[in-house]
């Protein structure tokens, strides 16, 4: 077809390979573009490397960040910040405040992306693969942790030493679940049987928030006020990852602006565990990460079904 640089045609003979410094020079002037994004994304990234760090660590669940912040001189000044009595209480708070800031970047990072216009499959990969580290491999050290905390007080009832492994079931749905989201988010047909639900199966943050949760109501506890909380904990290794993995519809909390209507019942829905979490303290966290999952149920039954 003929045609010149002044019309839609491609000029005869015109080979692209040959013109690969103006391709560069393209590519080097938008690259940048993805930088917030990605910088971001690998905070989430190395923020989830840090809980599995401190989580696996030899010591008693709290004191390895405690021990880090020591090293640079910081402990003092945390603790008399956050209020904290005890080292243990003053690392566990630590560890929580790195992993969510890790959370918020990966709350952000998508938008970003798409407010400086560099959406693309490089970037959504590299966020499965943190969301791996921050929302799956993060959960079950943590969890593994905690389940190991209750057995050594005797809170696992006897012989149940093996439930101290169920949390890695946790990042074994993650792997699932964010391997079936890549695929569909980079699939030209991308399977979408709700229009305003954004997921199928509870999203792998949800992972990071669930049992970080349980950390900050293990770390406010004092004597046996934390016993029952090794129920949450077998829910969030069993019934949780069941969760990820499913085709239930979910309400993500990313894709604010979408739908005004489901944009008030997010707000309204964070409004609630807000208000729960004031008045009933711990336990009002416990009953905000519940009350996630039956958000989607109901969102579900609200929506209008397609007709084909």
């Amino acid at each position: 077809m003929r045609g010149c640089k002044y019309t839609e045609g491609v000029p005869q003979g015109f080979i692209p390979s040959n013109f690969r410094v103006v391709e560069r020079r393209e590519e080097k002037k938008l690259a940048w573009r993805s930088w917030p994004a990605n910088a971001l994304t690998l905070t989430n990234l190395g923020a989830g490397a840090l809980v599995c760090w401190w989580a696996a660590s030899e010591f008693d669940l709290g004191w390895s960040p405690a021990e880090w912040l020591d090293s640079l001189g910081l402990l003092e000044a945390w603790m008399g910040i956050t209020g904290a009595d005890e080292r243990r209480v003053a690392g566990l708070q630590w560890m929580l405040l790195v992993w969510m800031f890790g959370q918020l970047c990966d709350l952000l990072d998508g938008a970003v992306a798409r407010w400086m216009g560099a959406e693309n499959e490089q970037g959504a990969m590299l966020d499965s693969m943190a969301d791996l580290v921050s929302a799956g491999l993060a959960p079950a050290f943590v969890g593994m942790a905690l389940m190991m905390e209750w057995q050594a007080i005797g809170v696992l009832p006897p012989g149940w030493a093996w439930a101290t492994l169920l949390p890695l079931t946790v990042v074994m749905a993650a792997a699932w679940r964010l391997a079936r989201f890549s695929v569909q988010a980079t699939s030209k047909n991308p399977d979408r049987d709700l229009e305003t639900l954004d997921f199928k199966g509870i999203p792998a943050p949800f992972a990071a928030l669930f049992w970080g949760g349980l950390l900050l109501i293990w770390s406010q506890c004092n004597g046996n006020e934390g016993d029952w909380l090794w129920l949450l904990g077998l829910a969030g290794a069993t019934l949780l990852p069941l969760g990820m993995v499913s085709n239930s519809p979910q309400v993500g909390l990313k894709h604010w602006g979408a739908n005004r209507k489901w944009d008030l019942v997010r707000l309204g829905w964070l409004l609630m565990v807000l208000l729960v979490c004031v008045i009933l303290r711990p336990a009002g966290v416990a009953v905000a990460l519940i009350s996630y999952p039956m958000l989607g149920a109901i969102s579900y039954r609200l929506l209008p079904k397609k007709t084909h």
